[in-house]
């Protein structure tokens, strides 16, 4: 500095006014998880409170017998023996009779019985063993009657008639 106050040029030394520079650090942008959190908490309680448990599917309380014998008491189901009988012509002779499920098929109204009699031998069947009679629409009374005369010959308890 000069003795007048002044600057030389040599000595001027500029001050300018400093800009402040932002410093730019990088801010992380998150979110914040508190609100969700809740959120999700509450929707659990909700769901949790009102839910109703219930059985499995398939599942089936069993009352078993305390004693015996299971096979004694419980009886199994019984499958009817069922006689179709048609009129084939318009003669008395004139009729068909067939047994179903059985391969061996009567003629006759003692062909009926005898194979009834032989039916009630086999494993499954007795006397107990329902017969259903069923006749076509245009079979004669007589027939009809010959097929339930047959099966209480052969010892038969339970005779039925059924529509065909």
């Amino acid at each position: 500095m000069s003795a007048t106050g002044h600057n030389s040029p040599t000595e001027s030394v500029h001050f300018r006014p400093r800009r402040k520079t932002r410093s730019r650090e990088l801010t992380s942008i998150t979110l914040n998880l508190a609100p969700m959190v809740d959120v999700v908490f509450l929707l659990l309680i909700f769901f949790v409170s009102t839910t109703t448990l219930k059985r499995a599917e398939g599942v089936l309380k069993a009352q078993l017998p305390k004693q015996g014998n299971l096979a004694d008491e419980i009886a199994m189901p019984i499958t009817p023996i069922i006689v179709h009988l048609t009129q084939t012509g318009a003669g008395p002779n004139d009729y068909a009779l067939r047994l179903e499920s059985f391969v061996n098929q009567p003629t006759t109204f003692n062909e009926l019985r005898d194979q009834l009699a032989d039916i009630q031998t086999l494993p499954g069947f007795d006397n107990q063993t329902p017969v259903v009679l069923k006749a076509g629409d245009n079979v004669a009374w007589d027939h009809v009657v010959g097929s339930w005369n047959a099966a209480v010959a052969a010892g038969c308890k339970h005779v039925s008639f059924g529509g065909e």
